[in-house]
């Protein structure tokens, strides 16, 4: 079978996370069981994680979770800036690191700017890395099926391919 396709319901190819980088390094999700399939699948990959829950996420708060998850310095200046500065001096400890967020739709009503420029700031740093030889990518798991996200880094943040149609979330 071809490299970096996708399989079936319980099996990914080797380097599926090429596949998911095709339409850009931030994908959508919406049932919980694909969500957590493909954090799976590339963390068998050798990608080190980063799981964020958004349910509380708050203007306020945001950045102390992003900082202390990632392990940013303690002179992160807890603005966006900062974190796009913070995330392109990352090095992961093996192939490329995932940062996970789940219940994303939560933060993202009530903060639509700020979830776009977060996003937005992963999929300009993926690219640069992959010129590095490093892999970004985001997953975003939504619990509002109809989520959706102006081009993020001129890209649009897509439904993964199991919950491509609306009627596979719900809708």
């Amino acid at each position: 079978m071809e490299q970096g396709k996708y399989l079936g319901d319980d099996e990914m190819a080797e380097e599926y996370w090429k596949d998911l980088m095709l339409d850009g390094s931030v994908t959508l999700f919406w049932n919980n069981n694909i969500y957590e399939k493909n954090i799976e699948a590339v963390k068998a990959e050798g990608f080190d994680i980063y799981s964020f829950d958004c349910i509380k996420w708050e203007k306020d708060n945001f950045h102390k979770e992003l900082a202390n998850i990632l392990g940013f310095p303690a002179y992160y200046g807890e603005n966006l800036n900062a974190f796009n500065d913070c995330l392109s001096d990352m090095i992961p400890n093996n192939k490329g690191f995932v940062l996970v967020f789940r219940n994303y739709d939560i933060f993202a009503k009530k903060y639509p700017d700020i979830a776009f420029r977060i996003l937005d700031i992963i999929q300009i740093n993926s690219w640069r890395f992959l010129i590095e030889g490093t892999i970004l990518l985001g997953f975003v798991q939504s619990n509002d099926g109809k989520l959706t996200f102006p081009p993020l880094g001129g890209m649009t943040a897509d439904w993964n391919r199991e919950e491509w149609f609306n009627k596979n979330r719900g809708l």
